[in-house]
């Protein structure tokens, strides 16, 4: 008998510091297009999260506050409000969990989830449309959206949920799922830079080798 290859997802909510101080601030943080999480104008702290307009101007994580705003000046700035992002977080783990038997949480806004076995449950329906449902029912539960990838292991899901994000400028859906037998074309798409674990450090001593992308 064929092995029936696994069936494991990666939810990950979008811009989750920033959707969750859009909600604890609506008339503030709430109608800030350019947000910044982290900190105030004034403080030297570092970006924990930011919208993804003023991601298009370069603000990342874990860059300090003032660089982010010598980027995009017009961005509004607020402490990362941490006891929201817990109790939000809880939310869409206790949703996650109605429909998966296994779901492993990866930080604090990353679930896995492992479907295997459950095909007859979902009447043997496309993984992608059992992930549409599921981000569906998160979004309606917690008001919060989330995107979902999927494989037949942890890494492509990981992969897979960074082109399932409907970023700006983007045709993503917030679903993407890689089918079983495509993982190699898949892995090839991607810089080895964009693997989880492969530091610039790695990257250099990797370059030093000729070897930049997934070969």
């Amino acid at each position: 008998m064929a092995e029936v290859p696994r069936r494991i997802l990666l939810a990950d909510a979008d811009a989750f510091f920033a959707a969750v101080a859009r909600t604890v601030d609506p008339e503030g943080a709430g109608k800030a297009k350019y947000l910044i999480v982290g900190g105030t104008r004034e403080s030297r702290g570092v970006v924990c999260s930011a919208s993804y307009e003023a991601r298009q101007f370069g603000v990342r994580s874990a860059m300090p506050i003032a660089q982010a705003l010598r980027l995009c000046p017009e961005a509004m700035c607020v402490p990362v409000p941490m006891k929201a992002c817990s109790a939000k977080s809880s939310e869409i783990r206790r949703v996650l969990g109605k429909h998966s038997p296994v779901v492993e949480g990866a930080s604090i806004d990353e679930w896995y989830m492992d479907l295997s076995g459950t095909e007859g449950l979902y009447c043997n329906e496309p993984m992608a449309v059992t992930a549409h449902r599921i981000r569906d029912s998160v979004r309606a539960a917690t008001g919060m959206n989330i995107s979902i990838g999927g494989g037949t292991n942890k890494l492509v899901a990981k992969l897979a949920v960074e082109r399932a994000k409907p970023k700006p400028g983007t045709l993503a859906d917030g679903v993407h799922i890689v089918p079983p037998g495509d993982e190699q074309a898949f892995l090839c798409t991607f810089m080895l830079a964009e693997l989880p674990m492969v530091g610039p450090k790695f990257q250099e001593r990797l370059a030093k080798l000729g070897m930049t992308k997934v070969p």
